[in-house]
């Protein structure tokens, strides 16, 4: 369908002036105020996200993560024992946002106004992100509804309306509202991109298509370890998705080689498909791919290995029942999950698993319905990386919303297919329109509760205070809520609601880590209070649960020294920086210390340790003014 449309005034052969007109393709236009739909939606239902303070690990970040990445190399190949850095991520696309978040806000800010303008553009970045990403959900719609030979205008509301509810889907908060859940919206961007360009070059086979399909698998894969998923989804489009048959090559001494060449003539001229490269080749280059983040990682990681955590099949299927009740709809916040699902869970995990893999066999056995069968698949298939993090100990927590962000992907999209679907049996003697518009309609009265619960739930994530007052009151027998809880209330100088928390913590942890980390942050708090004794004793507890714990012989040094006790101070200065090398706090004291002792050389030297290892940190600014005041 195309419309006329003026687009100004000319002159003609006569001399007279007239209106000009272009053909606009009607279809262009519609797609795009979709887009714009979409766009718009996704912004308006995580807007407040911006002005959300650094919450939970964000601080760490940029105090104790950044600093070190001073350069190319380092951003691929991080240095060793950065401080609360994962021993088992390898994320270098996402240090690179980081990167570019910080070059914006020191650029068009003053340095007065850095806090406040870093806040806005970390925080502004992801929301931007998030709605780049329900785009890409729009546009794989689209591939998916074409792939389904769906009428455009019925497709084309089924794409739409899969990305309208997406971009406002409360199970996203965790992941866009929190600035350090980037991650998860960056990878599902390259995951995304790369099924778009693959299921492209399966229509008509572009060696473009194909490069930059991988090129967005590795993109993928160095945004977070999901992103290995496309190992197994790129290949389940290959399976699910049947190519055109050809005619075998006759038999015969060069029978093989003239057949080819007049199949090429035949793709070139338009009259025979494109049959592109064969699958093998297709294959062997995605795992080169993977092959080559796996070096990298290897290289920047060391071999880690995984620790099976005792878990069995029913916390595996457990977990699918958490996570697929999650995206269906999320309910009440659940930022800090301790516990694996019950029994109801297992039991739904279960027959979900059975119907899904019932309904992939009947879709593939139907043949028509390519765009669910890839959708399901891709369900499960990124849920994987989700569910090794039960079966292994990876992350502190077993279970957590954020790891839905590209399962909910598949999702939504496998519900607008299938709605369309429906629609699409809708009589004859009907109006056409009718079948698109009680989609679009369906997909708006979805997208306001869906927005309604989002804001409501964008509102624990807000700063600290909102974030562990939430968390601590739905997990109140654990230990790690109280303890942040606890530092949360320090900086805001509620030092005896602090305190109390520290010692709530003390009582919940059950193992040694835990407990290490309540005394020493008793121990800072007495401290800072000028309690000296009370502080000793906190940070020798701390020592007593975890000897190998840098972090509580610097605090107990600052206390010898306080005490007068230079010579116990610059021994745990010294332990500290031996479990810990790459320490920068421990090396500017003892590099002070010993500048204030007379061994000039020797604290020159720690000093100038800190300005190798972490430049553009404030450590780094006090050695290098310890430095100019000691020549």
């Amino acid at each position: 369908m195309v419309i006329d449309v003026a687009v100004g005034s000319g002159t003609g052969e006569s001399g007279e002036r007239g209106v000009r007109f272009r053909r606009v393709d009607f279809r262009v236009v519609a797609l795009f105020l979709v887009a714009v739909v979409v766009f718009v939606a996704a912004w308006g239902a995580f807007w407040s996200a911006t002005d959300n303070e650094f919450i939970w690990d964000d601080p760490i970040i940029f105090s104790r993560q950044l600093p070190y990445f001073d350069s190319f190399s380092n951003v691929f190949f991080p240095p060793k024992r950065i401080p609360q850095f994962g021993t088992h991520y390898y994320r270098p696309l996402i240090v690179v946002s980081y990167q570019i978040d910080e070059w914006i806000s020191g650029k068009f800010w003053s340095r007065e106004e850095r806090q406040k303008a870093r806040q806005f553009v970390y925080h502004s970045s992801v929301v931007l992100y998030h709605s780049l990403a329900s785009l890409l959900v729009f546009l794989l719609g689209l591939r998916l509804s074409r792939l389904n030979r769906l009428d455009w205008p019925l497709g084309a509301a089924a794409a739409g309306g899969a990305a309208l509810v997406f971009a406002v889907h409360p199970i996203h908060v965790e992941s866009v509202a929190w600035m350090a859940g980037r991650s998860d919206v960056i990878c599902a961007i390259f995951v995304i991109a790369s099924l778009i360009t693959y299921l492209r070059y399966k229509e008509a086979p572009r060696l473009m298509d194909l490069i930059c399909a991988l090129g967005f698998a590795f993109c993928a894969m160095l945004s977070k370890e999901t992103g290995v998923c496309l190992l197994m989804a790129i290949p389940l489009v290959d399976l699910l998705i049947r190519g055109s048959k050809t005619k075998a090559a006759p038999a015969g001494s060069g029978s093989r080689r003239r057949t080819r060449r007049e199949r090429r003539k035949e793709e070139v001229a338009g009259k025979r498909p494109a049959s592109g490269a064969p699958l093998w080749l297709r294959w062997a280059a995605l795992a080169l791919v993977w092959l080559v983040y796996s070096l990298l990682r290897s290289e920047a990681l060391g071999s880690g290995s995984l620790r099976s955590s005792g878990h069995d099949l029913a916390s595996f299927f457990g977990a699918i029942g958490w996570y697929l009740r999650k995206i269906v709809w999320p309910g009440e916040q659940s930022a800090f999950v301790s516990d694996l699902p019950g029994v109801a869970y297992v039991v739904g995990g279960v027959l979900v698993s059975l119907a899904a893999a019932y309904a992939l066999y009947r879709f593939v056995r139907l043949k028509t319905y390519g765009g669910e069968a890839i959708s399901m698949s891709l369900i499960f298939v990124s849920l994987a990386p989700s569910l090794a993090i039960v079966m292994f100990r990876i992350s502190e927590t077993p279970l957590a919303e954020r790891y839905t962000y590209l399962p909910s992907v598949a999702l939504c999209l496998l519900a607008g297919l299938l709605l369309a679907r429906v629609a699409a049996r809708i009589p004859k003697t009907l109006p056409a329109a009718l079948a698109p518009a009680g989609i679009a309609l369906v997909s708006i009265l979805i997208a306001i509760p869906a927005s309604y619960a989002t804001l409501e739930r964008g509102a624990v994530w807000q700063n600290d205070l909102a974030f562990w007052t939430d968390t601590v009151r739905k997990a109140p027998d654990q230990g790690l809520p109280h303890l942040h809880l606890g530092l949360t209330y320090n900086k805001l100088k509620r030092e005896a609601e602090a305190l109390s928390e520290y010692k709530q913590a003390l009582a919940k942890y059950d193992d040694t880590e835990g407990r290490s980390k309540a005394y020493n942050n008793m121990g800072t708090l007495y401290l800072s209070q000028g309690k000296i004794p009370q502080a000793v004793e906190a940070l020798r507890g701390a020592l007593k649960e975890r000897p190998r714990y840098p972090t509580a012989n610097y605090n107990l040094a600052l206390c010898e020294e306080r005490l007068g006790h230079t010579g116990r101070a610059e021994a745990l200065l010294r332990t500290a920086i031996k479990l810990n090398p790459r320490y920068t706090k421990a090396h500017l004291q003892l590099g002070r210390l010993l500048l204030r002792r007379g061994h000039e050389k020797e604290g020159a030297k720690h000093l100038k340790n800190v300005l190798q290892m972490a430049p553009a940190s404030r450590e780094a600014e006090t050695a290098r003014r310890l430095m100019s005041n000691s020549k």
